[in-house]
């Protein structure tokens, strides 16, 4: 009996589950010398590590949340900054699409010319398997950065997971 009772019950112990987090980067870049780019650019990676029963990866459901960040001091007139947002697993990267990125699970674009800027994020996430040392990558990126100040870049997020048994 106490078996069936686990087995009834391990299904619930493997999720879904949800973990929330935040961080933030203050970002001018360095010059940007790519073809047909101009102004600073750069990028900064966090990682968020599953710790899945042995046997176990992790698959990401959902991620829902904002990005907002800001110029750190006043815009000047006329100049702006791109910024990106995007969540990756370090799997394979290869895609059968070209240009792209095989295992980028959500990637959103903005700008500011001095003001503010928030977007909200609730996505299901179709393509969510971790590779299997089980990191998400949180990647945020400042890009044709002319004002020559420093962008705010804080994405805070949740995500919605479980844990799937690795195959064999």
């Amino acid at each position: 009996m106490h078996i069936l009772r686990a087995l009834l019950l391990l299904p619930s112990l493997l999720g879904p589950f949800s973990a929330a987090s935040n961080h933030a980067d203050d970002m001018l870049g360095s010059p940007d010398s790519r073809q047909g780019t101009w102004g600073m650019a750069g990028a900064s990676t966090h990682n968020y590590t599953f710790h899945p029963p042995v046997g176990y990866r992790v698959r990401i459901l959902r991620v829902y949340g904002n990005l907002q960040g800001w110029m750190r001091d006043p815009g000047v007139p006329g100049k702006c900054a791109g910024v990106l947002w995007g969540l990756r697993s370090n799997g394979d990267d290869s895609s059968a699409m070209d240009p792209a990125s095989g295992n980028t699970m959500l990637y959103i674009q903005d700008a500011t010319c001095g003001g503010p800027f928030r977007d909200s994020v609730d996505v299901k996430i179709e393509n969510g398997l971790l590779a299997a040392d089980n990191v998400l990558r949180s990647i945020v990126a400042v890009f044709l950065n002319e004002t020559g100040q420093p962008i705010h870049i804080e994405p805070s997020f949740t995500v919605a997971y479980r844990f799937e048994q690795m195959e064999q």
